[in-house]
């Protein structure tokens, strides 16, 4: 098909333009060229009718004559007659030599030509040209002109009665034809000199016009560039004046213009020159400012990391060893004081960081972690730090967790503690004398990730509108006022709403019946691809008493306890507890346990106490008590030898399934949630170096180690740990950084150089937990990395991580030096040290691992070889960008075993370097679902 080309423009448009002169040409030759021409048509036209009009008037006049000849010979014989006529008619034709021939005609009587229907009475001269017909005379009664095939006639009828006789003279046609010649002739030479008259005037119009132009014109291009003096002469004509009085005042006024911008060019020259001046000396403070600005930062930094250190050290021993004093056999009273150590311990390590939080938000620099939690225990705990406060207002906080929300998600569970304590702090400023429900649940799930639904409802009696469209307006706003001042409840507010942003979820508020509120957050959580399942306590049959007159509190216990397959009875009447009670006990229906809430006592608690010492004396019940910790302790001396156990209030899952145990010994059974993971595939414990300079984090660490079934070795210092890898070998490290002499990233240098078997994963524990920090660990050769304080559930999910990882290839690699599953310093190399770019490439693979191992599977069953080779192909490509060595050795592996094989689908496939690229793939995704990018390439920071 061929493309039609564009059309040629030309470059300049004025060429394009019709001249002046062709202008005035066109306008005085074109009218008159038309009104000559119009003229001589008409004359012709005219002379020619003049002509006709002569003729037939000649015919007229000459059939007149020869009729009154033969009215005067009409009693002469008929020869002499005809003798007569014939001579008139010789005379006629010559007394006009414009006439050729002429005849008379009959068209009565004998003897009618038969082709003309007429005859011929007299004739002179040669036959006409064009014979006359009867058809040409009927119906005429008047002379006429005939012109026919190159014949011109005039036919005239001769006066008789009837009308029967027409004379026919026959003209020369070069006379008519002579004639209208030189009427076009006399027509031709008017035109001519018509247009020449017409062209000397246009000419004469041109060149003084176009001379006057041309001088204005010049005076314009003048005055364009910038001969502004320049003027135009007055034209002869008032339009050309009016256009060069224009012109001219045109020139006056730019010269006026360039006076005034010369002038202001020369005042804003020297305005810009004190304006830099003056930036110069701004610039000089300012860098002066942003130095010292810098340094403090850096200080300020220092300090906060220092300040971290030093508190996070101590502090990880303190809850460390008080849940190892938890799992030991401890009364009620004792076991309530552990957890108040406990939770003002993990308060205050909250406390530490918001500070950090704090500085992290001002400087851009803050990273989310992303460890293993258990959301519904991290919202109980919250609630029961909180809890001594909401007492005080005579508010019940209450945890309503969804059965459906898994127990391991992996996120930051300090930042998602913080904005809980912001929103129930708040909700608990906002309330007096009720309950405040705190709902957790699934909104939605996909394949690895679910969407949490955290919502706090208040009451809204101790906060008045002005309070309530503050929090609002916080939570709605795009950004706030620089002058607007913010209360305590709304700067809480202000930073969960960041916290929440960060961790890509949203933040909002819906109005509750009853003048309250409902604040609610949803928060995206991954799903731990390690965790086990756990396992869930039943007591199938057993029966309790719920005796609470607050209906929320009761709900919550009934709820925990359906779960466990126990069958609740809930009072909610106190004056009928008694009667309720014996009633059961003459039908031999006593429950197997009786949970009464403090709460039925008022203000009488000797009663109360009576009323419990009948139920275990006189019902033989086993009785839990359940309330407030202020309320416990005043029963707690009377009643500690008849009550099971006592249950603080806000009641969590832990506390409630520790009283069932022993309220029910021999009825409680095991059994796991769902289908069992199998254990991980090590022979013998795994042998683990601890190094901690901290003797009571060391002692933790291998407490806790030990508690896990752990082979543990500790060691000091850097030196000794040294020492004892080059004695022994271990399946992992566990690595302090900060450490006196020589330090943490010492200490892995010198292993790594040292190794000569497979790679030996080296974890830092840190208690700084800046992104820099985690990116230059991972940098420097550690391969993960724990922040201070440690739990037990940690440690354990990073052992079961990394020897899921290891152990299943390790007989496969004992002959050679295991590579790392993603080196981030490979990464940085292949990327030319461009950290984003290197982040990005890395994504990109990860992104596609779940299609690409779909795809692996289905040409491996189908068994396409030239499938296969092209996906290995492509993802090999892949992994020559990206620092995942063991993912593309894997893959080289199989590409080249696969290259031979790619035509031939019935050769036999080598399943075990399929299988290796598979598990390599699953490798990959499960750590990629546990870390973040950003943070381990240290671009947290620009975030």
């Amino acid at each position: 098909m061929t493309v039609p080309k564009p059309p040629v423009q030309d470059p300049d448009p004025a060429n394009r333009a019709a001249s002046l002169r062709a202008l005035i040409f066109r306008l005085t030759l074109g009218p008159a060229l038309i009104l000559a021409l119009v003229l001589g048509g008409l004359l012709t036209q005219q002379q020619v009718s003049d002509r006709r009009q002569l003729l037939l008037s000649h015919g007229h006049a000459s059939a007149e004559q020869l009729a009154e000849l033969i009215e005067l010979s009409d009693g002469e014989p008929l020869e002499k007659r005809l003798n007569w006529l014939h001579k008139s008619l010789l005379a006629l034709m010559l007394e006009k030599d414009m006439v050729r021939s002429v005849h008379i005609y009959s068209a009565t009587g004998d003897n009618l030509d038969p082709d003309t229907g007429l005859r011929e009475l007299a004739s002179a001269g040669p036959r006409p040209r064009t014979p006359v017909r009867a058809e040409h005379l009927a119906g005429q009664s008047e002379g006429f002109m005939l012109e026919k095939s190159g014949s011109i006639q005039v036919l005239h009828p001769l006066k008789t009665k009837p009308l029967s006789c027409w004379i026919s003279i026959e003209l020369h046609r070069p006379y008519f034809t002579i004639g209208a010649y030189q009427v076009a002739l006399a027509g031709l030479l008017g035109l001519i000199l018509c247009s020449l008259a017409a062209l000397t005037w246009s000419i004469f119009l041109s060149e003084r016009l176009g001379r006057y132009l041309a001088h204005m014109g010049k005076a314009v291009e003048d005055i364009g560039h910038g001969q502004l003096d320049q003027r135009v002469a007055p034209g002869e004509n008032r339009e050309l004046n009016v256009l060069a009085e224009q012109i001219n005042r045109m020139a006056s006024n730019f010269a006026s213009y360039q006076e005034d911008a010369t002038a202001n060019l020369l005042q804003s020259m020297e305005d810009l020159r004190q304006s830099l001046d003056s930036m110069e000396e701004q610039n000089i403070e300012l860098d002066l400012a942003r130095k010292q600005a810098l340094e403090a930062s850096r200080v300020k930094s220092t300090f906060l990391a220092n300040t971290s250190h030093e508190i996070r050290t101590p502090l990880n021993g303190i809850i460390g060893f008080t849940h190892l004093l938890l799992k030991t056999e401890v009364d009620e009273l004792q076991q309530d004081y552990l957890q108040t150590i406990l939770r003002s311990s993990e308060n205050l390590l909250t406390t530490i960081n918001d500070i950090l939080d704090f500085s992290r938000i001002e400087s851009g620099n803050l990273v989310l972690d992303h460890i293993p939690l258990n959301l519904g225990q991290l919202l109980e705990e919250t609630l029961q730090i909180l809890a001594p406060f909401a007492h005080e207002s005579r508010v019940e906080l209450v945890p309503l967790i969804d059965g459906q929300l898994p127990a391991t998600l992996i996120g930051d569970p300090l930042r998602i503690k913080q904005v809980l304590t912001n929103l129930v702090g708040n909700a608990v400023r906002s309330s007096a004398d009720g309950n405040i429900p705190v709902r957790a649940s699934v909104q939605s799930g996909q394949d690895a990730e679910i969407m949490v639904r955290i919502s706090v409802t208040d009451l809204g009696n101790r906060i008045n509108e002005e309070g309530r469209k503050e929090l609002r307006q916080v939570l709605e706003s795009t950004a706030q006022s620089p002058g607007q001042q913010i209360s305590s409840n709304g700067l809480g507010l202000a930073i969960a709403r960041s916290l929440v942003e960060r961790m890509r979820g949203s933040i909002g508020i819906d109005e509750a019946a009853g003048g309250g509120a409902t604040f609610w957050v949803h928060i995206p959580l991954q799903l731990e691809r390690n965790r086990s399942q756990p396992v869930r306590d039943q007591f199938p049959g057993s029966r309790l008493l719920i005796a609470d007159p607050n209906r929320m509190t009761r709900m919550q216990v009934s709820q925990l306890l359906q779960q466990w397959q126990v069958e609740t009875i809930e009072l909610d009447d106190t004056s009928t507890f008694l009667p309720a009670l014996q009633q059961m006990w003459n039908h031999d229906a006593l429950p197997d346990a009786v949970i009464i809430d403090t709460a039925i006592a008022g203000e009488d608690f000797c009663g109360f106490v009576g009323t419990i010492q009948q139920l275990v004396d006189t019902y033989q019940c086993r009785v839990i008590i359940q309330g407030s910790p202020v309320e416990l302790r005043r029963c707690y001396e009377q009643l500690r030898t008849r009550v099971l156990t006592f249950l603080a209030k806000p009641v969590t899952r832990d506390n409630l399934l520790r009283a069932m145990r022993r309220s029910l010994p021999h009825q409680a059974s095991s059994r796991p949630t769902g289908t069992t993971h199998p254990a991980l595939p090590w022979t013998s414990p795994p042998r683990v170096l601890a190094v901690d300079d901290h003797e009571a984090n060391r002692h933790l660490v291998g407490e806790l180690l030990r508690a896990l079934g752990i082979d543990v070795t500790v060691a000091a210092s850097g030196e000794q740990a040294i020492s004892l890898c080059e004695r022994e070998s271990f399946d992992m490290i566990f690595m302090d950084i900060q450490m006196p002499g020589m330090n943490g990233i010492e200490a892995t240098q010198k292993i790594r150089a040292a190794e000569t078997d497979a790679r030996v994963p080296i974890i830092a524990l840190t208690a700084h937990a800046g992104a820099e920090e985690k990116a230059r660990l991972l940098s420097a050769g550690l391969d993960d990395y724990l922040s201070k304080p440690v739990s037990e559930a940690q440690l354990s999910n990073m052992i079961k991580r990394w020897m899921k990882i290891l152990v299943p290839s390790r007989g496969a690699q004992l002959q050679q030096d295991m590579p790392r599953l993603v080196d981030i310093s490979e990464s940085l190399e292949l990327s030319n040290n461009d950290a984003t770019l290197a982040r990005d490439m890395l994504q990109m693979l990860v992104k596609g691992l779940i299609a690409d191992e779909q795809e692996l599977n289905r040409c491996r069953a189908a068994g396409n070889h030239r499938d296969l080779f092209e996906l290995v192909h492509r993802l090999h490509g892949g992994c020559c960008y990206c620092g995942v060595p063991r993912l593309r050795e894997a893959t080289g592996a199989l590409q080249e075993h696969l290259r031979p094989l790619q035509n031939r689908n019935d050769a036999d496939l080598d399943e075990q370097k399929v299988e290796a690229v598979a598990q390599e793939i699953r490798a990959l995704r499960e750590w990629a679902s546990e870390q973040d990018l950003d943070t381990l390439f240290g671009l947290a920071a620009s975030v």
